[in-house]
């Protein structure tokens, strides 16, 4: 018997032998996507999800950079130290699905503004999956030892809640992982599963906001008579895409958007600054230094060209890090995968997500309508095959 069907029909016997109540999570799954919660209001959904771990005899650590929930399973000596992740939060969405459970919540957020409220990106699966693993793994104690620990990240929308988890003392709680495994739903067929088994899966993402100040000049006691800012930035934003990819060359991924642009105030008949927003999204670390360089140097000298009285305010912030896969952790999973799903397993397509693990899936040919994906209104997925599919241990292999 080779290798490969080795690991298939152990990990089969296992699951056959352990496998979950599912109607527990897909009930639970129902629950969550009808009454979802915002980033980083998350408190019902973190109460439900320790419940379950509770009832499944779990010591739970709650409250942890915000509404984060995290358990230790540790079992017997030796082994690695894995960390499971799945997130909290919903996205602020209006649900346009006719899902007999499906959201018609509204929120008022962290900025209060009233929203609308979905589980658009999928993460009440995510949560479901994983919640579903951790009855597998306590039934399957006897057959793994190890260490696991089972998060439930707030605030993933947004991407701060990692880092308000780590902040807040996570590690001081628990031990630190030698590997982390995140899963994330897809629009892809239901019981299939995509893979890349080493380098770059997600994309970094810079948040830059630039000020170009238009007055007051010198020489004047009008400001009105000064460079109008708003034409000049607008010019700039319009142009920044076109000037990184002929500097860094069109083989090199990076993307640029304008996400937000404010300038003016009401009854002021000129305005003294524009204030920008931009997203910097790159593959590699070596050109997401050289794309912000470019970004700065395109804005100082157009305004210094236009006669600025001073030169752009510049603020950079990491709105998540490049995620890649390990060859050493990967690649075995892809084997499982292979030798378990056979036809089912896929390479997964390189997608400008970040942080948060969302792939877009192989969409096959004999699917009569488009499938909504990650972020969409009508985002649903099929509930059981999703569930049990998210639901297997693919950790016993490491």
């Amino acid at each position: 018997m080779s290798h490969s069907i080795a690991d298939s029909t152990l990990l089969q016997s296992i699951v056959d032998a352990h496998q979950p109540d599912f109607s527990l999570y897909t009930g639970f799954y129902r629950d969550v996507h009808q009454h979802p919660e915002i980033s980083a209001m998350e408190e019902d959904t973190a109460k439900k999800v320790v419940a379950h771990l509770e009832r499944l005899g779990y010591t739970v650590h709650t409250g942890i950079g915000g509404h984060g929930v995290v358990v230790v399973l540790q079992n017997g000596n030796g082994g690695k130290k894995i960390l499971m992740r799945a997130e909290l939060d919903a996205l602020p969405i209006q649900e346009q699905t006719n899902l007999p459970y499906r959201s018609q919540r509204r929120m008022i957020d962290r900025y209060g503004n009233e929203r609308p409220v979905m589980h658009a990106c999928g993460h009440d699966m995510n949560m479901a999956a994983l919640l579903a693993a951790a009855d597998l793994l306590k039934s399957a104690s006897a057959k793994w030892t190890g260490t696991i620990l089972i998060l439930f990240q707030p605030d993933e929308g947004e991407t701060s809640g990692a880092r308000d988890m780590v902040d807040d003392g996570l590690y001081d709680r628990v031990p630190v992982p030698d590997l982390m495994l995140g899963q994330h739903v897809v629009p892809a067929r239901a019981g299939t599963v995509a893979i890349k088994p080493s380098g770059s899966v997600l994309v970094a993402a810079d948040s830059m906001r630039v000020r170009v100040t238009g007055g007051p000049c010198e020489n004047t006691v009008n400001p009105q008579i000064c460079v109008d800012p708003i034409p000049l930035s607008m010019q700039i934003v319009s142009e920044l895409q076109d000037a990184v990819t002929k500097e860094i060359g069109p083989d090199q991924d990076a993307t640029l958007a304008c996400w937000g642009f404010w300038a003016g105030e009401p009854g002021n008949d000129h305005v003294a600054y524009a204030d920008m927003l931009l997203d910097i999204k790159t593959v590699k670390p070596e050109i997401r230094r050289r794309v912000i360089d470019l970004i700065k140097e395109k804005f100082q000298n157009d305004c210094r060209a236009a006669g600025m009285p001073r030169d752009p305010e510049f603020n950079i912030t990491v709105r998540a890090p490049l995620t890649s896969n390990h060859d050493d952790v990967g690649g075995p999973i892809a084997h499982v995968f292979r030798a378990y799903f056979g036809e089912k397993m896929t390479e997964m397509a390189f997608t400008r997500a970040c942080e948060d693990f969302s792939v877009l899936g192989e969409v096959h040919d004999d699917v009569a309508e488009p499938i909504p994906t990650n972020h969409s209104p009508f985002f649903a997925p099929e509930v059981d095959l999703t569930l049990k599919t998210g639901t297997m241990p693919w950790h016993l292999q490491l």
